[in-house]
């Protein structure tokens, strides 16, 4: 398997969790530094967890990073698309660039993952995991370009379904609510307190979500207890998506 962004937040959950359910997880993230701690925390047997640094805007990376699991696992079952950005802004205000950085990441960088990962699920079948956002469902002001791009992810992923379904290639996404993620720079720690300020009146369950809550949900995507779920979007968000105000 390989995850992208696996070097914090959520990607680092998902790692974990993976590791932990007995599979072998090639970690790709930017960070060559957060990957080594990473490898350190996991604490796994040797070949369990691979790591590596790589873009996923960049083609050559992402025809690397498979090459690198195909190599070291012998094929390759699933890929999560974990690596994602955000910069927020009015249109008004957000930077041509930055919107271009988020399209890049949210959007182009699945593209290629999953394009580069295609020959080997084709062989075999499996699963490809997409991290979205329940922003597209309440689009929050000033956030029009993670909207936008995460929306597109989600349309992306729906075509993928049917186009790869009769290799036995599943295409799903998860949509993680209000869950620390380190998304903007901060830590966990800080971005849970300053969430817990404001959850309760727009959650329905009323509390911040962990990373492991939406590392369960993968799991179970790449795994055979959800071989006949395709195409669809599974919200991991304690209600936040409908919408209570």
């Amino acid at each position: 398997m390989i995850v992208t962004g696996a070097s914090s937040g959520l990607g680092a959950h998902i790692t974990r969790r993976l590791v932990a359910e007995g599979a072998r997880v090639l970690a790709a993230a930017r960070r060559e530094d957060r990957l080594a701690g990473l490898a350190d925390s996991v604490g796994t047997a040797p070949g369990r967890l691979v790591t590596l640094r790589a873009d996923v805007t960049r083609a050559e990376d992402t025809e690397r990073m498979v090459a690198a699991a195909v190599d070291a696992f012998g094929g390759l079952d699933a890929l999560v698309n974990n690596a994602g950005m955000e910069v927020q802004g009015a249109i008004d205000r957000l930077r041509e660039a930055d919107f271009e950085r988020m399209l890049r990441t949210n959007v182009i960088g699945p593209y290629l993952c999953t394009r580069a990962a295609l020959p080997h699920l084709q062989r075999q079948g499996g699963s490809v995991v997409n991290i979205g956002s329940t922003v597209v469902a309440r689009s929050p002001r000033n956030r029009f370009g993670y909207v936008a791009t995460k929306g597109a992810l989600e349309a992306m992923s729906r075509a993928l379904a049917g186009d790869l379904g009769p290799y036995g290639i599943r295409v799903n996404v998860v949509r993680p609510g209000i869950v620390p993620s380190e998304l903007r720079g901060s830590s966990e720690a800080e971005e849970e307190r300053t969430l817990g300020e404001r959850v309760p009146r727009i959650q329905a369950l009323g509390q911040v979500g962990k990373g492991m809550d939406v590392a369960a949900a993968v799991a179970f995507f790449v795994s055979d207890e959800s071989a006949w779920i395709t195409g669809t979007v599974l919200d991991v968000d304690g209600g936040y998506a409908l919408g209570i105000s």
